[in-house]
């Protein structure tokens, strides 16, 4: 099962947020910080993922965003499928 990547080669998910601090700007660090799970985190905060009626791991920073609920990836880490269906999903996209 591939839901939980060997988290050592990429970069806390708080880290990869964090702009305010220039030394800890990785956002752009693709190896660090997957594209995929920045969007999704922007997606979360989007559709008010706190009051979702399942959001077990999403944010957590050591847990991929394959291991976040509805999320399904392929072998390589890459999002495959999305189902939030009957979530609770609201806010603006």
């Amino acid at each position: 099962d591939n839901r939980f990547q060997n988290t050592s080669t990429t970069a806390p998910l708080n880290l990869c947020l964090e702009r305010e601090v220039k030394e800890f700007d990785l956002a752009d660090d693709t190896t660090l910080c997957p594209p995929e799970r920045n969007a999704l985190s922007n997606f979360y905060d989007s559709a008010k993922g706190a009051e979702w009626t399942n959001d077990a791991n999403w944010l957590d920073d050591y847990i991929s965003h394959c291991g976040w609920n509805g999320v399904t990836c392929n072998d390589m880490n890459r999002v495959t499928e999305l189902n939030l269906a009957n979530n609770g999903l609201s806010g603006r996209l």
